[in-house]
């Protein structure tokens, strides 16, 4: 089972899958599975967090309590 590596963390969860459902060792497959979960999760937060910051703006703007300098 040879896979070339992932460098971008979309891509992450998909693969992972994949190869759980090819490996041969069922700890190896439960672990890829953990990993795939993880990445998804992972994604989702960000593309969360990217959402609010679209919606309310980003709070670093100015506004709010921030570093005064």
């Amino acid at each position: 089972m040879t896979v070339p590596p992932t460098y971008f963390l979309h891509e992450l969860g998909p693969q992972a899958q994949k190869m759980s459902k090819e490996c041969g060792n069922e700890r190896m497959a439960m672990m890829l599975q953990y990993v795939a979960l993880g990445s998804m999760v992972v994604m989702t937060g960000l593309a969360a967090s990217q959402v609010l910051r679209e919606a309310f703006g980003s709070p670093d703007n100015g506004r709010g309590r921030g570093r005064s300098r």
